[in-house]
């Protein structure tokens, strides 16, 4: 992650990717993925907190609930 903005933002984003990461087992296959490719754990773990932010952007964007079976 680029290190602009507010680093305490940034901190709390990377623990709930973490723990959307620990209670997901799609995010968390995803995270796998990404190391598995040669990715550092914190890499993994950013790319998965755009995950999360893609999610609750679609999520408010389209008053939807979200559905852990839709998720990919």
């Amino acid at each position: 992650m680029v290190k602009h903005g507010s680093s305490a933002l940034r901190c709390v984003l990377m623990r709930c990717a973490d723990s959307f990461a620990l209670h997901n087992p799609v995010v968390y296959e995803y995270k796998l993925k990404k190391m598995n490719e040669g990715k550092f754990f914190r890499v993994a773990l950013s790319h998965v907190a755009k995950k999360l932010i893609r999610t609750i952007y679609t999520l408010e964007k389209n008053d939807l609930d979200f559905d852990q079976s839709k998720l990919r």
